[in-house]
């Protein structure tokens, strides 16, 4: 062996053949949409993909560009395989907290929280404060003010979240039963919203799932609507998307593919959490369509939130 050779990667640690069937779903993403950011060392600290499994990825036919240190992957590529291979990723990490959250909230009649808003500004440089226009509860936006640098929140929601919810009648559980088949893949903008990939592949992020139940639902003649709002979760709050269903007067909220993944994927229970069950404890509605949080002169900021729990 030459002192340039190159030792075969290690397949030994890898299921070949699910290996095989995953990274052809992940072809099933068109080419052009994906976008090569992610280098070796941050797929190995954000997706836990070390580099002798990012070989053996590469070598079974994972899209990239460049070679070695100088090597690129998608982000949506490596950290969907970091979840369906059981990876410590970060992201498997924060879908605990969210499990976590869930199983929380869910023990009290309510849980009262506080969630702070710290946008960055992404118009550097400029004069005078910056102007943000913050999304709220019914869709209108609030104009707040801030300093280019501040640290602080900007603005905050209360929120008060219940821990029990109505049972979904049998129309709605049979919604559920027709997309439990569904497998978990985050999807880039451009796809995440097309009814055809999602019914030809099986695949399908939560705001893909939410589109097809409220579509599914309307034509089924079932009083449904379209939910944009917050992930309310321990320690950061996210944006996210769901479907509700109107039960006895009150609107539900139903994600039943985000729960398989919670119990999938971060040690949710599967009995107490089936399909049918509401992730409600932890959803704050803002509006009825997918939008930003906030925006800054018609740009959207990058945000930071955070979670004080005040009390049940």
């Amino acid at each position: 062996m030459t002192g340039n050779a190159t030792a075969a990667p290690d397949r030994s640690a890898v299921d070949l053949d699910r290996l095989d069937r995953l990274l052809r779903l992940v072809g099933e993403v068109p080419a052009h949409m994906r976008r090569f950011t992610v280098p070796p060392r941050l797929a190995r600290i954000r997706h836990g993909i070390r580099p002798d499994l990012a070989e053996v990825l590469v070598e079974a036919g994972l899209p990239h560009v460049g070679r070695g240190a100088d090597r690129l992957f998608d982000d949506y590529d490596v950290g969907n395989l970091a979840l369906h291979l059981g990876l410590v990723s970060v992201r498997r990490m924060t879908m605990r907290s969210w499990a976590n959250s869930l199983n929380d909230n869910s023990s009290r009649p309510r849980t009262v929280v506080r969630i702070g808003v710290r946008p960055q500004c992404p118009l550097r440089p400029h004069t005078g404060p910056c102007q943000y226009q913050l999304l709220r509860e019914g869709g209108w936006r609030e104009q707040v003010s801030a300093d280019r640098d501040t640290r602080s929140p900007v603005a905050q929601y209360h929120v008060t979240l219940s821990g029990e919810w109505p049972h979904l009648p049998p129309a709605v559980r049979e919604l559920a039963d027709e997309v439990a088949d569904l497998e978990f893949f985050l999807l880039p903008e451009a796809i995440r919203w097309d009814r055809e990939f999602m019914t030809r592949t099986r695949m399908a992020d939560c705001g893909t799932a939410a589109d097809w139940l409220v579509h599914e639902g309307r034509r089924r003649g079932l009083p449904v609507r379209f939910a944009f709002g917050l992930l309310v979760v321990k320690p950061y709050p996210t944006p996210h998307c769901w479907a509700e269903f109107l039960v006895d007067g009150v609107w539900v909220p139903f994600d039943p593919l985000l729960l398989k993944a919670m119990t999938t994927w971060a040690g949710l229970d599967k009995e107490r959490w089936h399909r049918y069950a509401s992730i409600g404890p932890i959803l704050y509605r803002l509006c009825g369509h997918f939008t930003k949080i906030a925006s800054h002169n018609d740009v959207w900021p990058s945000l930071s939130l955070s979670t004080d729990y005040i009390g049940g």
